[in-house]
């Protein structure tokens, strides 16, 4: 790699120094004939003289004067490219050649010998080099052949053949643009060689240039009009040009069915056949020239008539006719309708399998001429086989299997089996795990357009696995793939373009093309559009009227996820019967939550018919709960319906939360008792579904007139207070090195402050200039974790996203550098907004592996809690009062943790320490204990259920309710290690913790010693 760097910048210095010496020529040319006083750029100068050619030189021959003028144009070709720093070495020897050329036609000697000199062209017996390029051809060696014919030129660089011997070289190398100049050169020099013109039509037909191909055969022709190569190639280019510049003719014309057979031949033409076998190609004969028009037939009578299985069958009798013959297309056809079911035929997958089989035996490869062609259907066919050994189908699952036909089938060039070989090395399936060369694969399927490759691809570009992130080129295959309807494409593309380091009008461009496909009504479109608003995501504000409307619009094109999303959306807004309807689609579409809230619906009647049986059978398919829990769950729906009917009360209007509560609320002996039950259901009702945000309330005018007070309490002792003149000292180096324009220091700074205090209060304008600074540098740098720490925050801060873009957000974070605490932080954070308590346990536990910061393990904790809702109580218990005992008594969420133990002890019925945790709690709010710079504890629904429990407790002490989750035995202490009653020993210390044993007080001494010494 280094040698050809090396090599290159050689060529390209010879290059420059060949155009500026040129350049002055031309200048002094023009300057003596035409009085030229201002200095011109070199194409300028080239395109003067081109106008000029005749006048500044009147004594040149024709042939000359037309060479003169060729070497000109491709002197503004050389230019151009030398601009864009293409460089290549056998190029620049072309280059090279044209230039010196352009110097002797233009009486410019010393300028030729100057650039001969320089470029080191030296001059030698052209004749034994000649002999030389042969030898090296005849062996296949091309490239050295070349290099001979390219010597022999510098030394004689008239001899017609030597150019046409290099053209031959190029055409086997596949640069043939260098072989069209070869050809025109050799012709320019002796237009009277037939071969000359074969060469020269093969080239321009393999740049697909067919009008001037099909020139180069017509002139060939005229020398020798019985050619056979030339009448072929003619043949050939006559009808492409035919078909490109004109619609199709009368039906039946033999001229337009040429056409439209090497229409097709050419777009399944090999452009590189170096690695291919001669034992892999066969010759195309009459036979296959027949079956493919007769395939075509096929297709055109599926495509008027799909579904209609009279049609479905004339196709499946041509595919049957040319499969008989040996086509592997037809093959593959028949063994889609076998395993689609199509033409009347049951699903027969086994005859599928057997099928591919056989068509998977053909040769891949076919020949015409000198051009080599897919024979389509080999390579479907064995991805196809990769699938059924990937998938179990007909055949047991075998992943090596289908990795042997994944790879075989990309060799032959099929994008499907490309993506699927891709993601077979991504996954590790039947090889060994390669991300680099799943990315290889993925490349090659996304260049051909496959959009699964293109989604896969991007999502690996974004993350930088296999190789440097690049997310604008990832934008782009998402943007492709979305055009190609790809499901998710567009979501994925919505998400790229709104990770947070976009200008404004880059974050917009997702939500217009979102909006543009859904004018024009595409599914995926809709759906994400009414995802959107139901959501607010995407840069759309809430709406679920809007949603409704879009995500109907999908449902009616039969999106899938859209079923679901209408369904749980109509429930919520109390249109029962039509959220019915579109549950029961997703249900049995397979959609496990649709299944199990169909499966209530069906068991209370709501919306539907009561059906005790059909719920059942709704409820088990979920596999939400066991069947222990969906008995349950029917007799408690059965009692609230008998309840209704022994009652005549009526279920219009209300929702099952409704009637539920309505249910329990009949076993409250008082009036107040009833009150106690509606205000906590009220509640409950108020709190389901409310989404949160980081951003959270504003309480900057409490920061900021709280200082005096802070800086006593400092002095006091108070640690907390202390972090919070450190934290702010922080923010005021970031404001300086901010100012020094040292954005580095500034995110660091920030990331530093972030950790030390929370929460941090920056003023609007500093805010502003951190986050255009952090944004100017993520953009130049997309692996700027520090950067991308500053936009996270501002736009949490701001609302700029909503709590799932921000979750992708800070993934992408850790992405950019997984060693850093913080980040591991935010993302747990991050995943307690988004309700993930399991990821966002891992997260905060990783975050602490990588550094401990005592206050993170309120987030441990609360992540703990949405984990293990209901199901350990104890373990909730525990991570709490670890927090508590690792930080002081003033730090910002002690009051919220001890709620937090009130609610899970309540939970375990022990309501004696329930009622300490809230005393403990209150006390922690307390003036003389809470530092005056946090915000009050109001916004806490343990602490608000809490009141309300024992509100109701008090009232209700002997109601079923509060027998079933109130209840506290009369007699014996609790363990304070596993929970048991009738704990005989007390901790000496503090006299106030029991124990079964002294087993027991070990195991606990961790949490208890804190609160043992406070």
């Amino acid at each position: 790699m280094a040698s050809a760097n090396v090599a290159n910048a050689k060529a390209a210095a010879k290059i420059q120094f060949a155009v500026s010496l040129l350049g002055d020529g031309m200048h002094s040319v023009l300057q003596r004939h035409f009085g030229l006083k201002n200095q011109l750029d070199f194409n300028d100068l080239l395109k003067m003289m081109s106008g000029k050619v005749d006048e500044a030189f009147p004594g040149l021959e024709p042939q000359n004067r037309q060479l003169l003028q060729r070497l000109l144009e491709r002197a503004k070709a050389i230019r151009d490219r030398h601009s864009r720093q293409d460089f290549d070495v056998h190029r620049s020897e072309h280059d090279l050649e044209c230039l010196l050329k352009l110097a002797s036609l233009m009486g410019l000697s010393e300028c030729q010998q100057e650039i001969a000199n320089f470029a080191g062209v030296s001059i030698g017996d052209w004749e034994k080099l000649k002999s030389e390029g042969n030898e090296h051809y005849k062996k296949g060696r091309w490239l050295e052949a070349m290099t001979c014919y390219t010597k022999a030129i510098q030394s004689n660089a008239n001899n017609a053949v030597l150019y046409s011997n290099r053209a031959l070289c190029e055409i086997n190398l596949r640069k043939f643009d260098l072989a069209r100049e070869d050809a025109e050169d050799a012709i320019g020099l002796d237009p009277s060689q037939i071969k000359f013109y074969r060469i020269l039509s093969e080239a321009l037909y393999k740049l697909r240039l067919h009008e001037p191909a099909l020139d180069a055969c017509q002139t060939g022709l005229r020398i020798d009009s019985t050619d056979e190569t030339l009448l072929l190639r003619e043949q050939l280019c006559t009808a492409l040009v035919m078909d490109s510049q004109q619609d199709v003719g009368a039906e039946g014309s033999s001229q337009t069915q040429s056409s439209d057979l090497y229409k097709k031949l050419r777009d399944c033409q090999v452009e590189s056949t170096s690695g291919i076998s001669p034992d892999e190609v066969s010759p195309i004969d009459s036979t296959i020239l027949q079956s493919i028009s007769e395939l075509d037939k096929a297709h055109q009578i599926l495509q008027s008539g799909r579904g209609d299985i009279t049609e479905e069958q004339k196709a499946f009798e041509i595919f049957e006719s040319v499969a008989k013959q040996g086509s592997a297309q037809g093959l593959y056809n028949m063994a889609i309708m076998y395993k689609d079911g199509n033409a009347g035929l049951a699903r027969d997958p086994a005859k599928h399998f057997q099928l591919c089989l056989q068509a998977a035996e053909q040769k891949p490869y076919l020949s015409a001429m000198d051009d080599v062609f897919l024979n389509i259907g080999v390579a479907e066919a064995e991805n196809a086989l990769g699938v059924a050994y990937r998938d179990g189908m007909a055949v047991d699952k075998d992943d090596k299997l289908a990795f042997k036909w994944f790879l075989k089938s990309a060799r032959h060039g099929y994008a499907s089996a490309m993506s699927n070989l891709g993601l077979a090395f991504y996954n590790g399936a039947g090889c060994e795990r390669s991300p680099t060369s799943a990315r290889w694969w993925l490349q090659k399927a996304a260049d051909l357009g496959q959009s699964e490759a293109q989604l896969k691809l991007a999502g690996m570009l974004i993350e930088g696995e296999g190789g440097p992130a690049d997310s604008e080129k990832a934008v782009e295959l998402l943007k492709s793939a979305a055009d190609q309807g790809l499901p998710g494409a567009l979501e994925a593309l919505q998400q790229q373009t709104r990770r947070g380091a976009m200008k404004a009008k880059r974050m917009n461009s997702a939500r217009k093309i979102v909006e543009e496909k859904a004018a024009a009504n595409d599914k995926e479109a809709l759906f994400l559009l009414g995802k959107n608003y139901l959501q607010g995501e995407g840069g759309f504000e809430q709406d679920f009227e809007l949603a409704e409307t879009y995500l109907r619009k999908a449902s009616d094109l039969n999106h899938e996820r859209a079923f679901p999303a209408v369904g749980k959306l109509l429930l919520q807004l109390g249109k029962e019967k039509d959220a019915a309807f579109f549950l029961r689609k997703a249900a049995e579409s397979g959609d496990a939550e649709a299944q199990w809230l169909f499966g209530c619906m069906l068991s209370l009647g709501q919306g539907c018919e009561n059906n005790p049986t059909e719920a059942r059978r709704w409820l088990l398919r979920s596999k939400k709960d066991s069947q222990k829990e969906v008995e349950e769950l029917l007799k408690a729906s059965s009692q609230i319906l008998l309840f209704e009917a022994a009652r005549g009360l009526s279920k219009d209007g209300l929702s099952q939360y409704e009637r539920f509560a309505r249910y329990v609320e009949s076993f409250a002996s008082s009036h107040k008792s009833k009150e106690a039950f509606r205000d906590i259901f009220q509640y409950f009702k108020q709190t389901m579904g409310v989404s949160l945000h980081p951003a959270g309330s504003n309480h900057m005018s409490t920061m900021l007139t709280s200082e005096q007070l802070m800086a006593k309490k400092a002095a006091q002792g108070s640690k907390t207070a202390q972090k919070y003149f450190i934290g702010f000292d922080l923010l005021d180096q970031m404001r300086s090195a901010l100012d020094s324009n040292n954005g580095p220091e500034a995110f660091r700074l920030y990331r530093l402050a972030d950790r030390t205090w929370q929460p941090l209060v920056i003023d609007i304008f500093t805010w502003k200039k951190l986050f255009d600074a952090a944004t100017a540098a993520f953009e130049e740098n997309r692996k700027d974790s520090e950067a991308y720490f500053v936009i996270i925050h501002y736009h949490s801060g701001r609302q700029l996203s909503n709590v799932a873009e921000l979750l992708r957000m800070a993934l992408a974070c850790t992405n950019l550098n997984p060693n850093v605490a913080d980040y591991y932080n935010l993302l747990g954070n991050m995943y307690g907004f988004n309700g993930d308590g399991i990821s966002a346990l891992r997260a905060f536990e990783r975050a602490l592996e990588l550094d401990w910061e005592p206050h993170w393990l309120y987030g441990k904790a609360s992540a703990v809690r949405h984990h293990q809702r209901l199901s350990d109580r104890r373990r909730v218990i525990e991570a709490y009062e670890e927090y508590i005992s690792a930080n002081e008594k003033d730090d910002r969420h002690i009051p919220e943790a001890c709620y937090c133990i009130a609610f899970e002890y309540l939970g375990l019925k022990d309501k004696a320490m329930a009622r300490e945790y809230f005393r403990r709690g209150l006390q922690a709010e307390s003036p003389e204990v809470r530092l005056p710079c946090f915000e009050p504890v109001n916004d806490c629904p343990p602490k608000e259920m809490l009141q309300k429990m024992f509100l109701l407790y008090d009232l209700e002490n002997s109601s079923p309710l509060n027998s079933q989750l109130l209840s506290e035995s009369s007699s014996g202490d609790r363990c304070s290690s596993c929970g048991k009653r009738n704990a005989s020993q007390r901790c000496s210390r503090c006299k106030k913790a029991f124990y079964c044993d002294r087993d027991c007080q070990l195991k606990h001494w961790k949490v208890h010693k804190k609160q043992c010494v406070n």
